[in-house]
């Protein structure tokens, strides 16, 4: 009878671990890596290359400073052009499992835009937990623009021109304004 006990007991545990294995996929964890995705803008606004790299993060769910800095100084160089960082961008899959049919379900086109974020600094990036099945698609993107068209973009901005007159400095554009007409 002992047998019959323990038998029955095991039996349970047995089709409990099959079921939970065919749904492992779906259970929200830690994301170990990300794929990074550079992106090369020339200066005529042309995407000329999208390198793509995978990277296992040091502390499971964040890209460190450090990591995030070697990735743009590895990056920022390519066919011997220096190229500046223009955007880092991180998209990360966090839905909840019981949430994933609606999600599939829904026909709304930009359901998945609150998953994209943009990163004003370079610093500690967390990626929170996601479907296992999802880790693949937890990416970061850096944007590098041509080095050559930053500068450019700089000596293109107006400057405030001041002229001297006998009680204050007045910008030209208020002087003209005062001189009478005929």
């Amino acid at each position: 009878m002992n047998d019959e006990i323990a038998e029955l007991d095991s039996t349970w545990i047995k089709e409990f671990e099959k079921f939970d294995n065919e749904y492992k996929n779906y259970y929200a964890e830690d994301i170990s890596f990300i794929r990074i995705h550079s992106i090369y803008v020339d200066k005529n606004n042309d995407i000329i290359k999208i390198k793509e790299e995978k990277l296992l993060l040091k502390t499971p769910g964040l890209l460190e400073k450090e990591e995030l800095l070697t990735v743009i100084k590895h990056n920022s160089l390519f066919l011997n052009i220096k190229y500046s960082l223009l955007s880092i961008l991180k998209f990360n899959l966090t839905i909840e499992p019981v949430n994933l049919n609606n999600f599939l379900k829904n026909k709304d086109k930009n359901i998945g835009s609150s998953f994209l974020q943009s990163n004003r600094h370079i610093e500690n990036i967390k990626f929170e937990k996601s479907i296992s099945m999802f880790h693949d698609i937890n990416n970061l993107i850096i944007v590098f623009i041509e080095k050559m068209y930053v500068l450019k973009e700089h000596r293109n901005h107006t400057k405030k021109i001041f002229i001297n007159s006998n009680t204050k400095k007045k910008t030209k554009k208020k002087e003209l304004k005062e001189t009478p007409t005929l």
